[in-house]
Formats: structure tokens, sequence, C-alpha cells
């Protein structure tokens, strides 16, 4: 069973992972913007960790970049977001650890809203 997940949600996550959906495009990359910045966009994550967020969109750069290789001024973006855009939506923000994350290569955060 997944950690945050539905199983119903668990298994279309590894259902899109098995049909090779990660191999070649950077899905964080490729999917709908949901809020823009200059540096920085909100996706809506298509595999929620539905067990204990009712919301659940990622904050990522739009480079196609790891943390270590953020810029100043994409920095000093995030900082700002974070301060401003999501305290005013979002009640939590969290990060996976590097062996847990989907896709390492294209740093993201995880913006959420609890279930009750």
């Amino acid at each position: 069973m997944p950690e945050f997940r539905t199983t119903k949600t668990y298994d279309k996550y590894k259902k899109f992972i098995a049909e090779g959906h990660m191999k070649n495009v950077c899905q964080l990359c490729a999917r709908k913007t949901l809020k823009e910045f200059k540096y920085w966009k909100i996706l809506k994550n298509d595999f929620p960790w539905d067990l204990v967020a009712k919301v659940h969109d990622m904050l990522v750069p739009k480079r196609h970049v790891v943390e270590e290789k953020l810029t100043n001024p994409e920095k000093k973006e995030f900082d700002k977001i974070k301060k401003s855009y999501v305290e005013k939506h979002y009640g939590t923000i969290a990060e996976s650890t590097r062996k847990k994350k989907s896709i390492p290569s294209h740093f993201h955060i995880h913006l959420l809203v609890a279930r009750d």
C-alpha cells in the first residue's frame, strides 16, 4: 500500500510508469500549468497524495533543473512565492527525499491542502 495515495491512485500511477510515460519526457515540463510566475509554475499533480490531501499541486521551476543548479533570481522568486502565494492557498509544503523522487532531475515541491 502506498504511503499517501489511495490504492486506486497508486495503481494508476504505477500503470503510467509501466507504460513508459516517464522515460523520454519530463512530466513536469510537459504538464499543463495552473499558475505561472517569472521563473516558476504551479502544476496539478495527476497522481495526488489523496489519502492525506484534498488538493495536491506542485511548484516547479520552468527550467528543467535540479535544486543545486537554481540561480539566485530563481531562489529569490521561490522564497517570495512561498511567503505570498503558497501561504495563502496551501497548508503544507512537502519535498520527497532524493531516493523517493519520481522525477529527480527536475526540482519540485508538493503543495498540499490536508484532508479534514
